[in-house]
């Protein structure tokens, strides 16, 4: 693998929120300056924890046993929707004949914090996250010392390569869809919207958009989702049917006027779905029903849930060819380097869970 760029003073300056000379002076020790000892070890320790050090001698060692491997950072292993992504990225790698390991942080940002510092010791492949991480700084620094690669939504301050969706466009297209088969009462089911979580934002602005080019009051969308402490308390095993099982049975029960439900993703539509049928309604004579991600089982005779196609395979296919493009590239040519940036048309894809309002 070749050189890559190494850590600056400014990935550590963004890293403990400090300007970037304050870094400089006490990184170099610069004489007629003063810091507090609180300031010089948050810089010291930060400095240490992104690479700038050159790593002791006994991580050297360790760190070439994973020389020619990817880790994958995952949110969850219960979603549909990253077990297809990651099945798509242990076939293109084995092609390369890099090695795979996925982890899963559950989104927990501490858990994920620890693995980025874990990460920081080793030569890599490369690194994909089907998620953008909470800690971007210390991800940015480290895609500077192995090919990072980002799958999803690309936040305004990610600085290293991306194989994107976009939300927005996702939502609105479900959005229009409804509004053209005669709902104006919509219900979006999903995980608490956070700021971090910005899939969920984002499609839930790409439909509340729909509605204003419609000339359709946004208010008429309802959210459903549970509070934080209700999801953590949840089984991650089956936390996203759970969602949407559960939300959808209190609005029903709370005789909502929405006429349709749109899952966040295929795992909470498929909640949706039981609870409309447990309680005695039809879908979708009574209400519609549509997610995101077109998981292999909402193709199912007996499911047939109107989805979007967001090109889930060829995203992982796609991230492990960014990385060997860049390993190739470094060892080739020591000229700048680059960043990708590339996106997969979403499609709608119309099944049998949604209809006209009757």
């Amino acid at each position: 693998m070749g050189k890559r760029n190494k850590v600056t003073t400014r990935d550590i300056a963004e890293y403990v929120n400090l300007s970037q000379s304050t870094v400089s002076m006490i990184l170099s020790k610069r004489a007629n300056v003063s810091f507090t000892k609180e300031t010089i070890r948050r810089v010291e320790e930060a400095a240490k924890e992104l690479g700038y050090q050159k790593p002791e001698a006994g991580i050297k060692k360790k760190e070439k046993n994973l020389a020619n491997s990817i880790i994958v950072i995952c949110p969850t292993f219960s979603n549909g929707y990253y077990t297809m992504v990651n099945q798509s990225i242990h076939q293109q790698a084995k092609k390369y004949g890099y090695t795979v390991f996925t982890v899963s942080t559950l989104r927990d940002a501490v858990q994920e914090t620890s693995y980025l510092k874990l990460l920081n010791g080793f030569q890599l492949t490369g690194i994909i996250a089907l998620y953008p991480p909470d800690q971007m700084a210390a991800a940015n620094a480290l895609s500077k010392q192995v090919p990072f690669v980002l799958i999803g939504d690309k936040p305004e301050n990610c600085r290293f390569d991306s194989v994107e969706l976009d939300s927005k466009k996702t939502g609105s297209m479900i959005g229009e869809y409804l509004l053209k088969l005669g709902h104006r009462h919509i219900t979006f089911v999903t995980s608490p919207i956070r700021t971090k979580d910005i899939n969920r934002l984002y499609r839930l602005e790409g439909l509340k958009e729909s509605f204003l080019l419609y000339g359709i009051d946004p208010g008429q969308i309802q959210i459903q989702s549970p509070s934080i402490s209700d999801y953590r308390r949840m089984k991650p095993d089956n936390q996203e049917y759970e969602i949407g099982y559960s939300q959808t049975k209190t609005a029903l029960q709370k005789q909502t006027p929405s006429t349709a439900f749109i899952g966040n993703n295929d795992s909470i539509a498929y909640g949706i779905m039981a609870a409309i049928t447990d309680l005695g309604y039809k879908i979708p004579r009574d209400f519609s029903v549509c997610g995101f991600d077109n998981l292999a089982l909402s193709g199912m005779p007996q499911i047939s849930l109107t989805t979007v196609e967001h090109a889930a395979r060829q995203k992982g296919k796609e991230a492990v060819d960014i990385i060997y493009r860049k390993n190739q590239h470094s060892k080739e040519s020591s000229s700048h380097s680059y960043i990708m940036r590339m996106e997969y048309e979403p499609e709608l894809i119309i099944r049998r869970s949604t209809g006209r309002v009757m």
